[in-house]
């Protein structure tokens, strides 16, 4: 019988050492692209890094393995991409139905569409007022704002950061995703050159080139003619500050009808509200 204990024991012992290793490789793997799309969007790479262990158990549960999707995010009315089916939370005439999950091309994608997730919807704009580093407040703000129904799930992000010192990474600079030296696996470096591609390319949208700048003809004929126009539509890679430009407007003025955050981008065809107050 004691025999049996000492087994069991060690058994649950490498278990969990186990479980350690699979969180620490995942951290290792991802970390680069959680601290990109912090200084892309103001999101704390603490917290999305928190969230994608959580939320895909090291990246091993059905959804991450199947869709590249780390973050458990469903299809929702305006997405027209890959889609993957699993039972989770939605039931029909009282009996639970599978629920539309997004699939992604690759794990980057996931993390991009979550910040891009977290930025677009007005409901999680107060958590942009928080420091980066306030990963505590952060926790908190998105159980407030609705991101989990567990009541725990606060304590769980918060227990997650502070056991592999996530905090660390929020301090850091943005890195050059496709030159670590780092010794990669081949999956790893298939990852890390799709993720520079994918976040260059949501970048380009927050790039805005001032000097110089000379309103097109048909721009300046366009602003007399919409001058009391309501909202625009977002063009390809058109920024918060060009539309301002465009329509004469400030730009901080745009961003608070639009619960906008500061570090955040339009996405192509969205309705950006000018005058109209939502």
């Amino acid at each position: 019988m004691f025999r049996l204990i000492i087994v069991l024991i060690v058994m649950l012992a490498q278990q969990k050492t186990y479980a350690e290793n699979q969180s620490i490789d995942y951290i290792s793997q991802y970390k680069d692209i959680a601290i990109s799309e912090m200084h892309r969007t103001g999101i704390p790479a603490s917290i999305k890094m928190a969230q994608a262990l959580l939320e895909s158990g090291a990246g091993k549960s059905t959804l991450a393995l199947k869709a590249n999707n780390h973050f458990g995010i469903k299809c929702g009315n305006s997405w027209n991409g890959g889609t993957f089916y699993r039972e989770d939370d939605d039931y029909k005439n009282g009996k639970l139905i599978k629920s539309c999950f997004r699939q992604f091309n690759s794990v980057s994608e996931s993390y991009i569409a979550h910040s891009d997730f977290l930025t677009k919807q007005k409901r999680y704009a107060f958590l942009f007022n928080y420091h980066k580093d306030d990963y505590k407040s952060w926790a908190k703000g998105l159980r407030k704002a609705g991101y989990a129904t567990d009541k725990k799930y606060p304590q769980k992000l918060i227990h997650i950061i502070e056991k592999y010192q996530l905090y660390e990474l929020d301090n850091l600079e943005a890195p050059i995703l496709a030159q670590n030296n780092r010794k990669r696996t081949k999956e790893e470096s298939t990852e890390s050159s799709h993720a520079s591609k994918v976040i260059a390319a949501a970048e380009t949208s927050n790039t805005v080139v001032k000097e110089n700048y000379k309103t097109p003809p048909s721009s300046r004929k366009r602003r007399r003619v919409d001058e009391e126009a309501k909202y625009h539509i977002v063009q390809e890679q058109q920024s918060i500050a060009e539309i301002a430009m465009l329509y004469d407007l400030e730009e901080t003025a745009i961003r608070l009808r639009n619960r906008l955050p500061k570090d955040a981008e339009p996405l192509k065809g969205e309705k950006i509200f000018l005058r109209k107050k939502i």
